[in-house]
């Protein structure tokens, strides 16, 4: 793993095996859990942004390596891909994955697991399980394909096991947003910025109902707003944010 700071409150995490198109490995993904737990603690950045070392986003777990582990290790790397998707979705921060190339499999449910999805007008996108292992995505990809684009869109996704470009991925509705590729990193630093730049405490309540909402009808999500919402009026984010709209100038949030 590769981890640098871009911009003053934000941090990007890079998957680091691009000679295997960043293939995951039992050993990457041990290193990967243990670096998001170590990140989960820390209250120094205001976003991750989470990607690939050279070419691709990546490969999905490697295939090379899993035929000579014995079904048990096997396991085990599976269930730290779970534990890894739930961390990057319990993250403290919005976290943003930087699709900067083809995108596959286990690798595809990380970025699932984002917040916000980026993606290089170069990348494909694909879940290959059903085509590659003879079984389904095992790290959620399936449920979060669901609530994200809907049951129709997700049985064609994952039981095509096809690839799509970045376009058809944003059309469909599991990419947020397209950009040049030469463009990828500065737009992406761009967004990461301006989320940054918000209120931390009024960020983490929004992904929090955001998230909650989905499985609410309307009356228990709207109430749910409600109690996450009453508590930010009159905070030091709120005060300082009307104080610097009434002055004209940008609001200086220093909670955490």
């Amino acid at each position: 793993m590769k981890l640098y700071r871009p911009a003053e409150q934000v941090l990007t995490l890079a998957m680091n095996r691009p000679a295997r198109r960043n293939a995951v490995s039992f050993e990457m993904a041990s290193e990967l859990l243990a670096c998001l737990t170590e990140l989960h603690a820390c209250q120094d950045f205001r976003v991750l942004i989470l990607t690939g070392e050279g070419s691709a986003f990546g490969a999905g777990a490697d295939l090379k390596e899993r035929v000579h582990l014995t079904p048990e290790i096997v396991q085990r790397q599976r269930h730290a891909g779970l534990q890894i998707v739930e961390l990057l979705e319990a993250f403290p921060v919005p976290v943003i994955a930087m699709i900067n190339g083809p995108a596959f499999a286990g690798s595809l449910e990380l970025a699932l697991a984002c917040d916000i999805r980026v993606a290089s007008d170069r990348a494909v996108l694909a879940l290959t399980e059903l085509r590659n292992t003879g079984s389904f995505p095992g790290a959620g990809g399936p449920v979060r394909l669901t609530k994200m684009v809907g049951r129709g869109r997700a049985s064609y996704i994952v039981l095509s096991a096809r690839q799509f470009s970045a376009q058809e991925a944003f059309q469909l509705g599991f990419v947020e947003l397209v950009v040049p590729h030469a463009e990828l990193r500065e737009r992406t630093l761009a967004l990461a910025g301006e989320i940054a730049g918000n209120s931390p405490v009024g960020v983490a309540a929004a992904r929090q109902l955001i998230r909650q909402s989905v499985d609410l009808d309307t009356g228990a999500a709207t109430a749910l707003s409600q109690a996450m919402r009453d508590p930010l009026d009159g905070g030091d984010d709120y005060t300082e944010g009307l104080t610097a709209w009434l002055g004209g100038r940008s609001p200086e949030f220093r909670s955490p």
